[in-house]
């Protein structure tokens, strides 16, 4: 009598391909943001658009799976022993939310795929603008203004110059998002943008320089990266270009600072994220989700510790 082979659900293959993104993000991901290589967080979204594509149209899963898989990873995330894990958990679910948005608004079909993957693919320039904005509040519109006047009226060649390259990976970008589209739901192309590294504790080594600083060390040297660093000097020159009494400005000038700290703070501490975990399991969608992120979590463990 031939052994029956078990079956394999929706729900197993919605684990599955949730716990190898979540394995790129912990691992590969770490990587890019602890040695600051450039475009890394856009890398690893045209990854995950290749992860939901392949699970829509190659493994024939539900709409739904795009934001279950999505959901899976981001929580899988928070099990990281990397630093930063609600940034990346958010970023993680919501690209998977837009994609399965879109899907679900406009269909299954090619244009409500690409425009999806244009919404996903954006994301990752509009989660830093967010950020940004906590931080300086509407202030950030009065800088925002201040240097467009500027460079148009004395540097016009560098805004010029700015918009031309701006616009040049934004476009590349949703080239290459469409370009995935067609080549998986046409030519039934898997779509791979990153390789899964090996092994799970190969993974789970290469976040280690990131876990072994405290969230408050970790939110100071956020003050650091070029992002905040270039937008805090440009606040500053402004601040220090308005009319205004020395107290005022000095005022103005650690207020976005301590923001920026705060925020930084939240966004590391694992406290945080912990309570944000058990909060969101009160909903019994999310512990529906948590629970199949523990069972993720369990068999990739298994599986690449052998």
């Amino acid at each position: 009598m031939q052994e029956q082979k078990p079956v394999t659900t929706d729900a197993d293959l919605e684990i599955k391909k949730a716990a190898q993104l979540s394995i790129t993000e912990i691992g590969l991901g770490s990587v890019g943001h602890g040695f600051k290589i450039p475009l890394t967080g856009h890398v690893l979204s045209l990854n995950q658009l290749g992860f939901l594509l392949n699970a829509v149209n190659q493994d024939a899963l539900p709409r739904s799976s795009a934001f279950e898989i999505s959901s899976i990873s981001a929580v899988l995330k928070s099990f990281s022993p990397a630093g930063n894990k609600i940034g990346p958990m958010l970023s993680i679910a919501m690209q998977g939310f837009l994609f399965w948005l879109s899907l679900s608004v406009i269909g299954m079909n090619i244009v409500g795929q690409c425009l999806g993957a244009i919404l996903l693919s954006l994301w990752a320039f509009v989660q830093p603008l967010i950020t940004l904005f906590l931080i300086y509040g509407f202030d950030l519109v009065q800088v925002g203004e201040f240097y467009v006047k500027r460079i148009s009226d004395d540097y016009s060649f560098l805004a010029v110059a700015l918009v031309y390259a701006f616009s040049f990976i934004l476009t590349l970008k949703i080239v290459l998002a469409v370009f995935m589209v067609i080549l998986s739901l046409k030519f039934k192309k898997e779509i791979m943008v990153l390789k899964t590294p090996g092994r799970l504790e190969r993974a789970v080594k290469l976040s280690t320089p990131v876990s072994n600083q405290s969230a408050a060390k970790s939110a100071v040297k956020d003050l650091f990266r070029p992002l905040f660093l270039m937008s805090f000097v440009l606040m500053l020159i402004f601040i220090w270009q308005i009319n205004g009494n020395l107290t005022e400005k000095i005022w103005w000038s650690m207020r976005p600072l301590a923001t920026a700290f705060c925020l930084f703070y939240i966004l590391r501490s694992p406290w945080v994220a912990e309570k944000l975990l058990n909060y969101s399991k009160k909903s019994k969608a999310f512990a529906k989700i948590y629970d199949k992120s523990r069972k993720a979590f369990e068999i990739v463990s298994e599986k690449y510790n052998k």
